[in-house]
């Protein structure tokens, strides 16, 4: 796949970031050699520019492999192993020996983070060829049994050693080998790349369950089995699966970009890939931080033509937002299946749902809908001059954990390439925008790119979460060639941006998925 992860990704204070990996390097990274192994494991950690490891099958190579990398070297037993830039404040470990290592770091700026890594086991064989039988599910998940049982009493084990109230604020990563499968992989809308099986495997249940995010599954929220795959980059034959993972917790901490390292150009060393994860960290003090999505849906049907509203609700499930601007959204139309989309998919991600009606369709409404962790407290339509169709923004008042209030406001304007009626309504809702007294947020399909009169008008006075150079088309989804989906923060003084990123989402509709981190300012 690819080596490199240094890039410009739309973050905003790359003082405050560090690059995570997992990586079981395959006894000691010497398979291909005692000498040449070591050091293609080298080569790949620095070209990865990864700040703190999580190793496992160290089996002897960690203290020659941290010489050569200049890191901070703490193992435990023969197999698991930290490496980090970063100095070790204290041993945090739990479990056996074999299996799992922890430790508080000291990042930069006074900031800490609990960080482990782990391996474990499985009951028997499922990768290799004619060892899986996909119509005995149940022979499937126990051959992962171990890996629960052992996870389930590793993350009780760390919880009572963090348990002290100085642990509060730390932030915590378990990266590791989870031989393992993962419960948001395995899903219905992609049942077709795991040749037919719809499985919920249980040991991926445990973290998310204690409110922890999958770095990976976050950052490349459509399931795509041959991208997402670590194991295993030498043994094409075998079941290709994700069961490297890098899981965090902690409101301080967000997954900025993931990438899988699976290749050198002399031979890649190990038989599993490594999962690297750019963080941002900021101070446990901060103003907590709203996660900001923009999707235009197209009522659920994919670009394989196929209408699907549970793929779209997977997708945006593992985008963790607060709030979800989506456009293009049905309500009991026949075309798809009569269903109210923003209400279903509200519930099916556990979140609150406003719907806005642009017309009369197909004996329901299109239009587009806003879904909010938060309870929202009115929701309201603006009519917007109506273009070659009629629309309307949609804005909706919520109610913050911390009492205070925001509005969000979501928008698809006009889509032909004539600005004129796009412009008339960007004026109608700047004019409703100008009523506003409190913090909003502006979210929407503009159907107009950078510099157009329709976007400096709906940028005045507000914070831009503008996209990383190298990324920022978001139509179309399979080739993306121009940028027409956008987020703004209004007024620009009373928030703080974060990061921004464009997603990719080739299947589940023709637009990709924007998201944009914010603070609040006190």
């Amino acid at each position: 796949m690819i080596l490199l992860v240094c890039c410009n990704t739309g973050f905003t204070d790359e003082t405050n970031s560090f690059r995570a990996m997992t990586w079981n390097i395959w006894h000691g990274g010497r398979e291909d050699g005692d000498k040449v192994g070591p050091q293609r494991v080298v080569e790949i950690i620095k070209q990865s520019k990864a700040d703190v490891i999580a190793m496992q099958e160290t089996y002897g190579s960690g203290e020659w492999i941290s010489e050569q990398l200049g890191f901070h070297f703490h193992p435990r037993g023969t197999n698991v192993s930290i490496f980090s830039r970063y100095p070790v404040l204290e041993d945090v470990s739990v479990f056996e020996e074999f299996k799992c290592v922890g430790a508080i770091l000291g990042l930069p700026g006074g900031r800490k983070l609990a960080f482990y890594s782990i391996w474990l086991p499985y009951n028997k064989e499922i990768w290799e060829e004619g060892t899986r039988n996909v119509k005995d599910l149940e022979s499937m998940k126990s051959a992962c049994e171990a890996s629960r049982k052992d996870l389930a009493t590793m993350w009780a084990l760390i919880k009572q050693r963090l348990s002290d109230s100085k642990y509060d604020e730390i932030p915590i990563v378990i990266a590791g080998d989870f031989n393992s499968m993962s419960h948001l992989d395995y899903i219905e809308p992609f049942q077709e790349q795991f040749d037919g099986v719809v499985l919920d495997w249980p040991t991926s249940r445990i973290l998310t369950d204690a409110k922890f995010r999958d770095s990976w599954r976050e950052t490349h929220p459509e399931v795509e089995r041959k991208k997402d795959r670590t194991w295993t980059p030498r043994f094409p034959k075998q079941q290709q699966d994700r069961i490297d993972f890098i899981y965090y917790r902690g409101d301080c901490l967000e997954a900025r970009d993931s990438v899988i390292i699976d290749e050198h150009p002399q031979g890649f060393p190990s038989d599993h890939a490594a999962v690297v994860t750019e963080f941002s960290c900021n101070k446990e003090s901060e103003t907590p931080k709203l996660r900001v999505v923009s999707y235009n849906i197209k009522h659920g049907l994919g670009n394989d033509g196929r209408l699907d509203l549970k793929r779209t609700a997977s997708l945006l499930n593992n985008l963790s937002a607060d709030f979800i601007g989506i456009q293009e959204v049905d309500n009991k139309v026949q075309r798809s299946g009569g269903v109210d989309q923003a209400q279903t998919l509200g519930k099916s991600l556990q979140m609150h749902s406003a719907f806005g009606s642009f017309m009369d369709y197909q004996g329901g409404e299109y239009g587009l809908g806003i879904l909010s962790k938060y309870p929202i407290l009115r929701s309201h339509e603006i009519r917007l001059p109506t273009g070659n169709e009629p629309r309307v923004a949609l804005a909706c008042k919520v109610q913050l954990p911390n009492q205070r209030k925001v509005v969000v406001v979501n928008l698809h304007f006009d889509w032909v390439e004539d600005d004129k009626f796009r412009f008339m309504q960007a004026e109608t809702l700047a004019k409703y925008l100008d009523t506003l007294t409190l913090p909003y947020l502006l979210i929407g399909d503009f159907n107009d790119q950078p510099n157009s009169r329709t976007l400096e008008l709906l940028s005045r006075n507000s914070l831009s979460a503008v996209k990383p150079n190298n990324d920022r088309f978001t139509f179309p989804a399979t080739k993306p060639v121009i940028e027409i989906d956008f987020i703004f923060a209004a007024p620009s003084s009373a928030w703080q941006l974060k990061f921004t990123r464009v997603f990719d989402g080739k299947m589940t509709s023709d637009h990709r998925p924007v998201i944009a981190v914010f603070a609040l300012n006190p």
